[in-house]
């Protein structure tokens, strides 16, 4: 046998959840589930770091990534809803008041959260 093999039975596995990799390996190379200028257009503010997570506000309170991406997910449903059958110039806009009235419906109900409609920005 060579004595560079590795021995199955002495390697010990472990699985590392997404919050564990993030404390571990912080920023990544990969990019982040949607663009800087969606979160933003919802009122996500982004902090992009190279060596540790990126981090993100709303309305000044720190949010989770996968809030975040939660959050989009929630813009980009209402706005499809609010703009069933609409389109060119009818289509309504995320920086719009009816967008914005739609969307706190559904961010109060969820997390209790009202925008107060400004974009979101680097900090």
């Amino acid at each position: 046998m060579n004595n560079t093999s590795i021995k199955t039975k002495d390697i010990e596995m472990k699985e590392l959840n997404s919050e564990h990799l993030n404390t571990v390996a912080g920023g990544t190379f990969t990019p982040n589930t949607y663009s800087k200028a969606m979160y933003h257009a919802i009122g996500i503010s982004t902090k992009y770091q190279f060596f540790s997570g990126d981090e993100f506000r709303f309305m000044g309170q720190g949010i989770t990534y996968d809030q975040a991406n939660e959050m989009v997910k929630l813009a980009r449903k209402v706005k499809d809803m609010i703009n069933s059958g609409a389109r060119d110039n009818n289509v309504i806009g995320y920086s719009e008041p009816a967008f914005i009235r739609s969307y706190n419906c559904q961010l109060k109900l969820y997390y209790g959260l009202v925008w107060d409609g400004q974009p979101g920005y680097d900090y």
